[in-house]
């Protein structure tokens, strides 16, 4: 866990290490992280719904690229909600992230101002593309990421019926084989992203 809510200790590039975060093991990994925040293009007074939020860290990337930046968080697990209630408050200034606990299989909660960019990071369906995608002004960027089976399938399904860029990255570690060393593989994710035309 880091102090550094004004960005000058570790500056405002895209691609924290996760041992800057409070997290329970699931968190979007840096490298994930930064190709996340390229496709979301984040813009000074911009607001960002980071959508299945966990422990906040795109919604954190995001406020950090710029002090005017805005992000709002949703997610369902309260212990995770409280992690990215601690990261906001640790790593953005003062009002910039603001974490809502709810269930999205329930519909976007009451009252949220529209977005200038949407990211869902988990628990993405076609109801919630659905819901958030009339919500974006034009220019306004959506972004999918999954790592399960039916995330694949979904994003394919979105990407052929709604265009947009689709693809699929791994990256992998050096790590440690007995006294040698070789690559560990992380998840696979596929990554959809859809920007308002018309």
């Amino acid at each position: 866990m880091t102090h550094d809510p004004d960005a000058t200790l570790l500056g405002r590039t895209p691609g924290l290490d996760e041992t800057h975060f409070a997290h329970d093991g699931l968190i979007t990994k840096h490298p994930v992280r930064a190709v996340a925040l390229a496709a979301l293009r984040p813009m000074p007074g911009q607001l960002l719904w980071d959508l299945g939020t966990g422990a906040g860290s795109i919604g954190v990337e995001w406020c950090r690229t710029d002090p005017t930046c805005r992000a709002i968080g949703v997610e369902r697990k309260a212990k995770r909600a409280a992690n990215a209630r601690t990261n906001a408050a640790e790593l953005t200034l003062p009002g910039q992230f603001e974490v809502i606990n709810a269930d999205l299989t329930k519909g976007l909660p009451e009252g949220l101002p529209d977005p200038d960019a949407i990211f869902i990071g988990g628990g993405a369906t076609e109801t919630l593309v659905t819901q958030c995608r009339p919500r974006l002004p034009i220019g306004g960027r959506l972004v999918v990421h999954g790592v399960t089976m039916e995330a694949e399938m979904l994003v394919e399904s979105l990407h052929r019926d709604l265009g947009g860029d689709l693809m699929r990255f791994g990256v992998e570690t050096a790590d440690s084989i007995g006294r040698l060393r070789g690559w560990k593989p992380a998840r696979t994710v596929v990554a959809w992203t859809w920007q308002h035309t018309e």
